[in-house]
């Protein structure tokens, strides 16, 4: 009796420890748990996928530690509640949330797009360079590329929206009007005078901030020489070979512009016979000429289309009055302008108060269904006047 007593006990044991063991430790379970929800949560809705990428690809590492940092809060909440069923439908609206915020601000932690989108013009080229003694001259390239285009910025093609190009001149003489200018929007052409002190430095910077850049081209003006354009000015009392030479000199100031706009030249502008042969040599160099007309009598722009030259044509002098109502007003014409004629074209002078003006409009203008161009975009586009 007491032996089979004893056997049965045995068995009785052992049928309770096999039990035990086949059921799964609390730990399993728990650790299945943790796997379910973190498949779940890691998972992101489709229509953020494409912002997801950019996020990872902008910068992997905060996406990645994002990612771990809910895959930890997962965990711990599957340990504290033991259940595998789907997050309430705020917790999924508040992650959707959070994904969305690093789309938001790639700008401002990836400064390297920002970068290659300011950093957008052609460095000067020796292939379109020529070495003189008057310094290195701008040249169309053996293969047939001209400055003009291959130192402009590339847009798109005209759409629906008018068109206006803004060019500041007289820059180079003011370090801080310069620099200000510089900080303009990237769209606004910047011109050169040919007689600073710091060019080259002044122009590159320019050109860094995306800006394309022209040179101030000294013409007579009919007060010649109670004003007097500067050293080297194109006269009409020149032969054109003294002229030319003239010409090369203002050209290898610096390097990496489009083309130039004629400074004062109320005289020289009226006088094809002067005029022709300075708009030819533009022209063989594979550079642009915008008309600033000085005097509404200028055929240089006529002069220039006949021989094919690349031209644009100013439409008003925004600070001919410098005060601050003159020059809002000046805008507000030169807006429509840009209405009624598709593309206008303005020039400014780098007077504080036009510059402080220029800084306050542009930031509207594209509300205000304005497009801003640099000036080769309106390169023949305008009608002569």
């Amino acid at each position: 009796m007491l032996l089979a007593v004893a056997i049965g006990g045995v068995l009785a044991w052992l049928a309770v420890s096999a039990n035990k063991s086949a059921e799964p430790p609390e730990e399993t379970v728990n650790a299945t748990l943790t796997v379910d929800l973190s498949e779940e949560i890691s998972g992101s809705p489709p229509e953020h996928s494409e912002s997801d990428a950019e996020v990872e690809s902008a910068h992997s590492e905060p996406a990645d530690q994002k990612a771990s940092e809910k895959a930890a809060a997962a965990h711990d909440a599957s340990d504290a509640s033991g259940e595998s069923s789907a997050a309430p439908e705020t917790d999924e609206k508040h992650a959707a949330t959070e994904d969305a915020v690093p789309a938001l601000q790639i700008p401002l932690v990836a400064p390297s797009v920002e970068v290659e989108e300011i950093i957008a013009l052609a460095l000067p080229d020796p292939e379109m360079l020529q070495e003189t003694s008057r310094g290195a001259l701008p040249i169309i390239s053996h293969d047939g590329r001209e400055p003009w285009r291959e130192y402009g910025r590339k847009v798109g093609p005209a759409g629906d929206l008018p068109r206006l190009a803004i060019i500041v001149t007289g820059l180079g003489l003011s370090s801080a009007a310069t620099e200000t200018a510089i900080n303009l929007a990237k769209e606004v052409t910047l011109s050169f005078t040919p007689y600073g002190t710091d060019l080259e430095t002044d122009v590159a910077a320019a050109r860094r901030a995306g800006h394309e850049v022209l040179l101030d081209l000294p013409m007579e003006p009919v007060s010649y020489p109670a004003d007097d354009p500067g050293p080297h000015t194109l006269l009409t009392s020149l032969n054109p070979s003294d002229n030319i030479a003239r010409l090369k000199w203002l050209l290898g100031r610096f390097q990496g512009y489009v083309g130039v706009i004629n400074f004062m030249g109320s005289r020289f502008t009226v006088s094809p016979e002067p005029l022709r042969p300075i708009l030819h040599a533009l022209k063989e160099r594979g550079l642009m000429f915008v008309d600033s007309r000085s005097t509404s009598k200028s055929v240089a722009a006529g002069v220039a289309k006949q021989m094919a030259l690349p031209r644009a044509i100013n439409d008003r002098f925004l600070d001919h009055e410098p005060t601050r109502r003159a020059i809002d007003q000046s805008f507000a014409e030169a807006e429509g302008m840009a209405r009624g004629r598709g593309v206008a074209l303005v020039v400014a002078r780098p007077f504080p108060v036009t510059l402080e003006r220029l800084a306050a409009w542009l930031p509207v203008l594209e509300s205000r269904g304005i497009e801003i161009v640099p000036v080769t975009a309106l390169a023949d586009t305008q009608a002569n006047r």
